[in-house]
């Protein structure tokens, strides 16, 4: 069955059902194996263990590319990229926060009645993957206010998420594996995936957040000069960032406001969570490692005939590995999305 990121909730209610409090959450290759356990209590009581270093991940990564061929193990996020897609569930923090709120603050938040001019957040391409609007804080999508106004987004960055590579060989996957990796046929493979959870997220602030989209070509330059013709050309102020420190000086030489972002490059022996943040969590695994093994749960990230669609609506694959589990998850499910469809009527 197929579950939206959001829906989650029945799939860890049910898991308290039965009595399933910790949560392994697995690769399903010998050499990676147990990623994290999750610890669910109340809304606001989680605890999230995770049961190997950075360091001890990137050795099992090495070790499936001493195993198995290249393409196997660069499927498999690295260690930057894994620490990232916890830190997009918003469960641990970017390691200068205190220098950027710092910088919101000062120019953030402006009195638009006093006169003025609005303040507008942009990105480069290195930081969408990772729900970087939401980690930040900059604005509450729901109540339409925060340190921003909106944002503006540049056509080059777009452009250089718009990639792929998508598997049409399944059977390394599977010997290596197992068959369920079946389910990757013509789904993108390892840095495509991510490059799509950017573009899903570009898509999220341009259509449904308040944002501006202006025309530039690919590359840093070109990326810098649009934020500063648009700068120029309107009344109002970016604040510009980036996990680049070159990106972010040539914006600086362009005089635009540019925060360089200090990505965390370790992981906490455990850590707090809400039940949001974890279904975050899980979404965001899920697509990095593309398959991922919970208790009598495999968690597709992609799966053969993912579309579009499932991609905006963060759909997620549950093949519950009991028929009366598959049941229940198909009743509760239903309940949800009726609910969700009356209310929203």
């Amino acid at each position: 069955m197929q579950i939206a990121r959001e829906n989650l909730t029945v799939l860890f209610n049910r898991f308290l059902d039965r009595g399933d409090r910790e949560i392994t959450v697995s690769h399903p290759s010998r050499e990676i194996g147990e990623l994290l356990t999750i610890e669910l209590g109340d809304y606001d009581d989680c605890t999230i263990h995770f049961e190997q270093s950075v360091e001890d991940y990137a050795e099992a990564r090495n070790e499936v590319r001493r195993n198995h061929p290249e393409t196997i193990a660069k499927d498999l996020p690295g260690a930057s990229e894994y620490v990232k897609a916890v830190l997009a569930s918003g469960i641990i923090e970017i390691n200068n926060r205190d220098e950027v709120q710092t910088l919101v603050e000062r120019y953030g938040n402006p009195d638009l009645m006093a006169g003025h001019r609005p303040v507008f957040a942009g990105f480069d391409t290195n930081l969408l993957p990772w729900r970087i609007d939401r980690i930040l804080g900059l604005r509450d999508q729901e109540k339409g206010v925060g340190y921003v106004n909106g944002f503006v987004l540049a056509s080059g960055v777009r452009d250089e998420l718009d990639w792929d590579y998508k598997c049409h060989d399944t059977d390394p996957f599977v010997d290596a594996f197992g068959n369920q990796y079946e389910e990757y046929w013509n789904q993108p493979l390892g840095d495509a995936r991510h490059g799509r959870m950017g573009l899903v997220r570009y898509r999220n602030i341009r259509d449904i957040q308040q944002a501006h989209e202006i025309d530039c070509d690919t590359g840093d330059e070109a990326i810098v000069e649009g934020y500063d013709n648009y700068e120029e050309q309107h009344r109002g102020e970016i604040l510009l960032f980036s996990n680049d420190r070159t990106f972010v000086e040539r914006a600086r030489s362009h005089t635009i406001l540019a925060q360089w972002i200090d990505l965390p490059d370790s992981l906490p022996p455990k850590t707090r969570a809400n039940w949001s943040e974890v279904e975050h969590l899980l979404h965001m695994l899920a697509i990095s490692f593309g398959i991922l093994e919970l208790p009598s749960v495999t968690l597709y990230g992609v799966w053969r005939g993912k579309d579009e669609l499932d991609w905006r609506q963060e759909r997620l694959k549950v093949d519950a590995r009991s028929q009366q589990l598959a049941s229940d998850l198909q009743g509760d499910l239903s309940v949800v999305e009726t609910y969700k469809e009356l209310t929203m009527d």
